[in-house]
């Protein structure tokens, strides 16, 4: 896959994502049905913020997150332990909407890069931003559930 199609790629899989915002209101992106340990909002979040660090702390690459961002979602957080203000929709959506456009800004041309430090053995920036489509995909995959495990219980 060239560079070229992997941009594409992640154009589509973000819309994908951002279509999972439509109509959701900041009630629904808190609730937390049994069986989940997340919230919409923290799925949202977590993979806008999972794919700025795993390009940052491995690929070697400055790509800025909110400074708040790790602390409320990378792995191992839970919004049990949020305390103060959290970003909204409307925030975590910017946010989303624009990383493809700064991630091919600050990528193009690098992929074939060495990694600073491999992920799960992963030598590449581009093997790890591919990576970060699969982490994608599945944490739109938890918020379908959450979705349809809170329609059930309306």
């Amino acid at each position: 896959m060239n560079e070229e199609q992997l941009f594409q790629q992640i154009d589509m899989i973000r819309q994908n994502t951002l279509n999972e915002m439509e109509g959701l209101s900041e009630q629904q992106a808190d609730q937390m049905p049994a069986g989940f340990n997340n919230t919409i909002r923290w799925n949202l979040a977590h993979i806008y913020t999972v794919q700025n660090l795993l390009l940052s702390n491995y690929g070697g690459k400055n790509i800025e997150t909110p400074s708040r961002y790790p602390e409320l979602f990378a792995p191992g957080t839970k919004p049990a332990d949020w305390e103060g203000e959290v970003p909204t929709l409307d925030e975590i959506k910017q946010h989303l909407e624009n990383q493809p456009a700064k991630l091919k800004e600050t990528l193009s041309g690098q992929l074939d890069n060495k990694a600073a430090k491999p992920f799960m053995s992963l030598p590449t920036v581009g093997e790890i931003l591919n990576f970060t489509l699969y982490h994608e995909g599945m944490h739109v995959g938890v918020i379908k559930g959450i979705k349809k495990a809170n329609s059930g219980a309306e």
